[in-house]
């Protein structure tokens, strides 16, 4: 009998490692799935401040025209292009954050994680007008820095 009971308790420590290796593998798959959402998260987010930022420069330039103020269009250039939000969006040299340098009109942004973004540590986007055949900005933009 004692060979039975011998049986009986080593199979149940080797169901008991089954048991955790698979707990282990899918754990594994878990974590990493999280992880690739964390980073699809990020760089949606990143693209839709981007978006709403184009968009509130065509309301800014719409409203310029409609006011018959179409010269003044080149000062929106002047603007910090975060501004264009209506809301304020996180900003310092924390990850995670926006900044704007005016002097260069760069806007920048500091991933919370760089892997979503190959790794860079910081993605930079240059604020430009774009000008018509008479030289009248007509247009301004966003434009990625590599």
């Amino acid at each position: 009998m004692t060979h039975h009971a011998d049986l009986q308790r080593g199979f149940g420590k080797f169901e008991f490692a089954v048991v955790l290796v698979i707990f282990g593998i899918l754990a594994t798959l878990l974590l990493n799935r999280l992880i690739a959402l964390e980073h699809e998260t990020e760089q949606l987010e990143v693209s839709l401040t981007l978006r709403h930022i184009h968009v509130g420069l065509k309301l800014a330039i719409g409203e310029h025209i409609m006011r018959g103020e179409e010269a003044r269009i080149p000062e929106l250039l002047g603007e910090n292009p975060l501004n264009f939000l209506g809301q304020k969006v996180g900003s310092g040299g924390t990850a995670g954050h926006w900044a704007y340098q005016p002097n260069a009109r760069i806007l920048i942004y500091r991933p919370r994680q760089p892997e979503a973004f190959e790794g860079r540590k910081e993605l930079h986007w240059r604020y430009v007008g774009h000008t018509d055949s008479l030289g009248r900005t007509v247009g301004l933009q966003l434009e990625p820095l590599k």
